[in-house]
């Protein structure tokens, strides 16, 4: 049905907006206003009529691409106010456009509650673009959303979703009101169906209890009593996504598994959650079902390409041209024309030749790759600029408001390239290049632009075997790491928490090269561990090794006889008193019992014995030296030292300021 003034009003203060807020704004050569008014006055004629559908079809064509080039500006003062209101238009087109554009705004707390309704949206990619956008949210609390959907859900189209799954499958029927989470969907094809409820958890519980024999137990209740049907709900363990879980065990009944049915408290959407978890893994996504696409063309007779043909002509896409082709084109255009190189080696004659060598001969921003890890510099290439001109170049991250690294870099020829050296500074998300070329011979700047995404790097560990015994010295080699004075490798208990470690040792801002850390002395599983700048969220490598056996090789550290005496006391000399932050100190010990537990570490001034800030063990030297990074805060602390692990006596301090 044809929209009413208000879009018509929408769509022309966004072209007003941009054609003022954006000099060289590309604006589409069809009349949106009069487009509109066409549109609008066939529907008046006949709002059921198929010429009225095609036109409101292509209406809300041109306005989601006035939207997403509005969201490409990244000039949120302009046209935030003027996207917000499109989040709730009739179009799932539209809304789409409209969620990527805020997206890129940067959304606040007052977008949350209409995020949170688009991510329940029946149209998959509506859905997608409310993810992006939440995700990127300054509010923490829509933010939640990636900690509860990890990836970006999938985007199938504009129509709404089918149905989720054969509810019988289920092997029972679902509490009165429950509605299927498709940001959860993927799930599916693991065994696992998540449902929203407008009950409280409790309530559901009730209703669900004679299902099973079995009483209710908390999801950390089962992961402590059966491990092993614990693992299947141990990642509803977050308190901050699913407060405290409950589950039910459904056990085999006729040819249905042992199933589980978690019930929560879904923080992220404000309702009770309902998971459905088979324990063979068995897919519940329902066999797919192809039906051809058909419209009507305004004479009424049928017409598959036609509707399609009028949304790509707003666009500027030629009708006319092979499929492969137009998405090939496209591709190029949404990767700021990286690529267009390439689909002239594909079709040096093709539809779209003309405009693919207009890309290559006007100036370019190019980077080596579209996607880097944060171990990575990126290297930017300039090309077919003016003569004399001169760039300023900024990275922006979409989820922040401010330049992560920005510079000046002046060209001395029309083809130039620089390294941005950014390893460290980017975190994972998409980012955004930014060059405003300065040209010698006019006013007039030119805005070049290029999206990329940083990954986290991975590393790569290696010991010379995969069984040490207690105590016995660890030769390891790392590499992938990127430099940085705070990469470290751990040991640490088989699937400990990544903040768990045994003991640890800095890589010396090596990139690559080898070290050597104390097996720990308790026999078991174990791993060792890689991360980055002391960042424990992503795990950078992990190896595996056990530790068996009381006695330990030849020469390695082995435990001193005895306890220490309560009064002795060891010594510990500094390299200086003052150092920035991460600055590494040196100490030099003397006097330590010559245990392998041995300690020293950095402290806050006046602080308990047992709190710490980084340490280092004495590798059960009675004297030596050892590094640690100052603390990045600046003020008054101690380096302390401690035997056999046991904070109950202060064996040594000395104070030191960092500023």
């Amino acid at each position: 049905m044809m929209r009413g003034p208000g879009l018509l009003f929408r769509l022309t203060c966004l072209v007003a907006g941009m054609a003022s807020a954006a000099p060289g704004f590309a604006q589409d050569t069809v009349d949106p206003t009069a487009l509109i008014v066409e549109a609008k006055a066939l529907c008046a004629a006949d709002a059921e009529s198929d010429a009225c559908t095609l036109a409101s079809d292509r209406s809300a064509a041109l306005m989601a691409n006035m939207v997403a080039e509005a969201g490409n500006t990244r000039d949120r003062g302009a046209f935030i106010d003027l996207v917000r209101p499109l989040l709730t238009d009739r179009s799932p087109q539209v809304r789409t456009a409209a969620a990527y554009a805020l997206a890129k705004f940067k959304p606040d707390e007052t977008d949350t509650p209409v995020l949170k309704s688009l991510l329940a949206d029946p149209v998959s990619n509506v859905r997608a673009g409310a993810w992006a956008a939440a995700a990127l949210s300054a509010d923490p609390a829509a933010r939640l959303v990636k900690r509860r959907i990890p990836e970006r859900p999938e985007s199938t189209g504009y129509e709404p979703d089918p149905a989720p799954l054969d509810p019988s499958a289920l092997g029972f029927a679902l509490p009165d009101g429950a509605a299927f989470l498709w940001l959860a969907a993927d799930e599916r094809a693991k065994g696992q169906a998540q449902f929203l409820l407008p009950t409280a958890p409790e309530a559901t519980l009730a209703t669900l209890a004679p299902l099973t024999p079995r009483p209710a137990l908390s999801v950390a209740d089962l992961v402590e009593a059966d491990p092993a049907t614990g693992a299947l709900v141990a990642g509803f363990l977050d308190p901050q996504i699913y407060g405290d879980p409950m589950v039910l065990v459904l056990d085999p009944a006729d040819d249905l598994p042992l199933r589980l049915a978690v019930v929560y408290r879904d923080l992220v959407f404000g309702q009770t959650g309902l998971a459905v978890i088979f324990g063979d893994a068995r897919s519940l996504v329902p066999p797919k079902v192809d039906t051809p696409d058909i419209t009507f063309a305004p004479d009424g007779t049928t017409d598959p390409e036609g509707n399609r043909a009028a949304l790509l002509a707003a666009s500027g896409i030629k009708p006319d041209a092979p499929r492969d082709e137009t998405e090939l084109f496209l591709s190029v255009i949404a990767a700021g024309g990286f690529g267009a190189d390439g689909y002239l080696e594909v079709y040096p004659h093709g539809a779209y030749a003309t405009e693919a060598q207009a890309i290559l001969d006007g100036p370019r921003l190019i980077l080596e790759d579209v996607s880097f890890t944060d171990a990575e510099d990126i290297t930017v290439r300039f090309q077919n600029l003016p003569a004399g001109a001169s760039a300023s170049l900024q990275i922006l991250s979409v989820a922040e408001d401010y330049a992560t690294m920005a510079g000046q870099f002046q060209p001395d020829a029309t083809s130039a390239t620089t390294v941005l050296q950014v390893a460290g500074l980017l975190s994972p998300g998409v980012h955004l290049l930014q060059a405003e070329v300065s040209t010698a011979d006019g006013p007039d700047s030119i805005f070049l632009s290029q999206d990329f995404s940083i990954t986290p790097g991975m590393a790569e560990l290696a010991l010379e075997k995969t069984e040490f015994s207690p105590g016995e010295p660890m030769a390891i080699r790392f590499s992938g790491m990127p430099g940085d004075a705070q990469d470290y490798v751990a040991t640490a208990a088989a699937g400990a928490p990544n903040t768990s470690y045994v003991a640890y040792v800095y890589t010396d801002s090596q990139r690559e090269g080898s070290t050597t850390l104390t097996a720990p002395t308790t026999p078991g599983a174990y791993e060792l561990r890689a991360f980055f700048r002391e960042d424990e969220t992503t795990l950078r490598a992990s190896l595996p090794f056990t530790v068996a056996g009381t006695v330990a090789p030849q020469g390695t550290v082995t435990p001193t006889p005895g306890d220490p005496a309560p009064e002795a006391r060891a010594t510990l000399v500094l390299d200086k008193t003052r150092y920035a932050p991460g600055e590494m100190i040196t100490v030099t010990f003397a006097d330590m019992f010559g245990d392998g537990q041995d300690y020293v570490a950095t402290a806050p001034a006046g602080s308990s014995n047992g709190i710490y800030l980084q340490y280092a063990y004495t590798k059960g030297e009675r004297e030596g030296t050892a590094t640690l990074p100052a603390p990045p805060t600046a003020g008054d602390y101690e380096l302390r030292a401690f035997f056999r692990e046991d904070e109950a006596i202060l064996r040594a301090s000395v104070a030191f300021t960092v500023e």
